[in-house]
C-alpha cells in the first residue's frame, strides 16, 4: 500500500503563529488564501474543512470502517441534507442529499459525466458532443450548450441526468476502500432532479450491485490472463476484443472500457461463459482479499412519509415558473417536453394531458388516469406526479431564467414540500 501524504505541524517561536506543512499531494488542491476551519481532536488529530455558511454539521471516516450502505443509512434514516464525497486515489463522486433523497450527482470518473451519458444514451452523436464541449466556458456548462446549440431537448437533457444521478449513486456501491465526508447543510439550489425510485429502494438495489461486485472481483482479479476466443467478436465489441486478440489481462482490459466496474465484470462473466473470452492460467490467479462483513443499512428503518398536500399547490408554482418563463423573454413551451415525454414511469399519469395557457396542468386528468388502485393511492401517485413535473420544470427554467429569479422559484418550490411534510 502506498505511503499516505503527510500533515506536518510547526509550533511557533516567540509569538510567531504555527503552521502545518503540507506534502505536494495534499495541498494541490487547496487555494492559498483560502483559511480552512480546524475541527480539533488533539492530540488525535483534526478534520480541515472548507466551510461554507451553510454547514450545520458533517461526519467522515474510512469506508474499511464503515460500508457505503452503513453511511447511506446515516443519511436516509436522518432525512438528511447536504453533500455527500467518496474518494478513492483519482476516483471521486459527490452526491447531492435533500431530506435524504439524491437530488444531484458529480463524478470524476469520465464514463459518469453528462457528455459521455448523453452519447451513450444515444441523445447525441459523439461530432456533436465534440462541438458543443469546445464552446463550454466557466459559466457555460454543456447541458446549456447542447441545449442552445438545438443538440438536445430539455426533457432529454433532464433524462439524461437522472440516469446520470442514479448510476452515480448505484456505483457508490463499487467502492471498497477509499473516505468518505458528509457535509450537512442545505445543498446548492442549482441543478436539481426527482428520481421516481425510492431511495431506499435504489440503496436495495446498489447494495445487491455491490454483492456481485465482490463476487466477481474473487473470480476475475485485475491480473487474470485472457485471450479472445476462435469466433467473431459480436457487435460492437470489436475493439475490445481486438486488446485482447494476442492476450491480455483484465486489467489492460477494464481501462478501455466505457462503463462501471459492475458492467465491466457482468460483462466478462457472459463473454466467459459462451466462450468469447478465454481466461489462461487460472491457478496464477492472486487470493482474493478477504471480505469485510456486510453493513447494518438493513436494520435501518426507513424515513417516514410525509403527510400529502394540496395538489393546487403544485400547479400554482407551475403557473409561477410558466410566468417567469414569459417575463424574461424565454419559450415558456419549453415546459411542454416533460408531457411529449414523460419521464419514465409516468407515462400513463400524463396520458392525454396539456400545458394550460397559464401553465397549469389538469390535476382531475391526472387523478383519472392513476386511479385503479383506490383513492388515497391515486392522490399520492397525483401529486408524485406533479412533483416530478414541477421539479423537471425549474430545472429546465434554470437554464434561460436570470440567476435571482431562479432563486425564487427554488425558493418557493423548497417551502412547499417543507409545508407538505
Amino acid at each position: 500500500m502506498a505511503q499516505r501524504p503527510k500533515a506536518t505541524p510547526r509550533v511557533g517561536l516567540s509569538g510567531e503563529p504555527g503552521v502545518l506543512e503540507l506534502e505536494r499531494p495534499l495541498a494541490a488542491n487547496l487555494s492559498p488564501g483560502r483559511p480552512l476551519v480546524a475541527h480539533f481532536h488533539a492530540p488525535e488529530g483534526m478534520v480541515l474543512l472548507r466551510e461554507p455558511a451553510a454547514l450545520t454539521g458533517f461526519f467522515a471516516g474510512s469506508l474499511s470502517s464503515l460500508s457505503v450502505e452503513e453511511v447511506l443509512g446515516h443519511i436516509l434514516s436522518g432525512i438528511r441534507s447536504g453533500q455527500l464525497i467518496l474518494q478513492h486515489g483519482m476516483v471521486q463522486r459527490t452526491v447531492s442529499f435533500r431530506d435524504g433523497q439524491p437530488v444531484f450527482a458529480v463524478s470524476s470518473v469520465h464514463h459518469e459525466r453528462l457528455g459521455a451519458v448523453v452519447v451513450q444514451l444515444g441523445l447525441v452523436t459523439p461530432e456533436q458532443l465534440h462541438q458543443a464541449l469546445g464552446k463550454v466556458t466557466p459559466t457555460l456548462r454543456i447541458g446549456a450548450v447542447l441545449t442552445r446549440e438545438g443538440f438536445l431537448s430539455e426533457a432529454n437533457l433532464y433524462s439524461a441526468m437522472t440516469y446520470l444521478v442514479r448510476e452515480v449513486v448505484l456505483n457508490l456501491f463499487e467502492m471498497a476502500e477509499g473516505s468518505f465526508l458528509f457535509l450537512e447543510g442545505r445543498p446548492p439550489e442549482g441543478d436539481s432532479v426527482k428520481l421516481q425510485e425510492r431511495t431506499r429502494d435504489l440503496v436495495l438495489q446498489g447494495m445487491k450491485r455491490g454483492e456481485v461486485v465482490a463476487r466477481l472481483r474473487k473470480h476475475f482479479p485485475d491480473d487474470t490472463p485472457v485471450v479472445a476466443g476462435p469466433e467473431s467478436p459480436p457487435p460492437g465489441e470489436e475493439a475490445l476484443f481486438a486488446t485482447a486478440a494476442h492476450g491480455t489481462t483484465l486489467g489492460a482490459l477494464r481501462s478501455v472500457w466505457e462503463g462501471s466496474l459492475y458492467s465491466f465484470l457482468t460483462w466478462v462473466e457472459e463473454r466467459t461463459r459462451d466462450g468469447a473470452l478465454l481466461v489462461q492460467q487460472k491457478s496464477a490467479m492472486t487470493p482474493p482479499m478477504p471480505r469485510r462483513a456486510s453493513g447494518t443499512f438493513m436494520a435501518v428503518p426507513p424515513p417516514p412519509v410525509a403527510p400529502l398536500g394540496p395538489e393546487d399547490r403544485f400547479n400554482a408554482l407551475l403557473a409561477q415558473i410558466h410566468t417567469a418563463l414569459r417575463l424574461a423573454g424565454a419559450n415558456p413551451d419549453l415546459m411542454k417536453g416533460f408531457l411529449e415525454s414523460p419521464q419514465q414511469g409516468l407515462e400513463s399519469a400524463y396520458e392525454g394531458v396539456t400545458l394550460g395557457p397559464d401553465g397549469r396542468v389538469d390535476v382531475e386528468r391526472i387523478r383519472q388516469n392513476v386511479s385503479g388502485g383506490g383513492e388515497a393511492l391515486a392522490r399520492a401517485m397525483t401529486l408524485e406526479a406533479l412533483d416530478a413535473f414541477v421539479s423537471y420544470a425549474l430545472f429546465s427554467a434554470r437554464n434561460v431564467l436570470p440567476g435571482e429569479m431562479s432563486e425564487r422559484l427554488y425558493r418557493g418550490y423548497r417551502e412547499l414540500q417543507e409545508g407538505l411534510s
